[in-house]
């Protein structure tokens, strides 16, 4: 009889205490989260950008600890169709997004950086077709005459930094020469047959 009159006791005390408990954040607007994954092995941050047409872009980035790559995935927030994903890419640094080729239409560039102490920078670009799908956009890789004398990357040894300004693209780094210590690559977008893409117009030291 003591028994039973001890659990019938329990039994109310934890229904209270369940009861008590606060809800659950589920927010994710413009915020990293730390997703509640069955894997605690590996962390997943996902953060979500609005385009200049009212679109929810949505790139989420899952990094198994222990590892230096990632993999990311983005797409338009409600359609699981137009997602694009990228594996075992460098970690994201950040994300910058604008309409640079102006036909109303942002693209998103995520920037990456690679681990150790080059810290080489690199650009995932996505071009959105009139918001039905995401196309990526081709970005030139630094080629090994554009590392010698007179290329378009003398002086390259990492550290980029990348923003946005005036529809171009822009990336600069450190370089070591006589009369400069900084070189600026200016990027524009291009449509064509093959798709969007990224070309350099320019290649400043200064």
């Amino acid at each position: 009889m003591k028994k039973m009159m001890l659990v019938w006791f329990i039994v109310p005390f934890l229904a209270s205490c369940t009861s008590n408990q606060p809800p659950a954040d589920n927010s994710t607007a413009q915020q990293p989260l730390e997703a509640a994954a069955t894997d605690t092995a590996v962390s997943v941050i996902k953060k979500e950008f609005k385009t200049n047409t009212g679109k929810i872009i949505v790139v989420t980035e899952s990094h198994p600890q222990g590892q230096s790559l990632s993999n990311i995935s983005v797409g338009f927030s409600g359609d699981p169709g137009s997602e694009v994903k990228f594996t075992d890419v460098d970690p994201v640094n950040k994300v910058l997004m604008d309409d640079l080729d102006a036909n109303g239409f942002s693209e998103i560039y995520i920037v990456t950086v690679s681990a150790g102490s080059g810290s080489y920078g690199n650009v995932i670009g996505l071009a959105s077709l009139s918001d039905k799908s995401l196309s990526q956009i081709t970005v030139p890789p630094v080629e090994e005459n554009d590392l010698k004398k007179g290329g378009k990357f003398e002086g390259y040894e990492g550290h980029d930094e990348f923003v946005i300004i005036e529809n171009s693209l822009s990336r600069t780094f450190p370089i070591k020469a006589a009369n400069a210590t900084k070189r600026a690559i200016n990027y524009k977008l291009k449509a064509g047959e093959a798709g969007y893409r990224l070309f350099i117009k320019t290649s400043t030291a200064y």
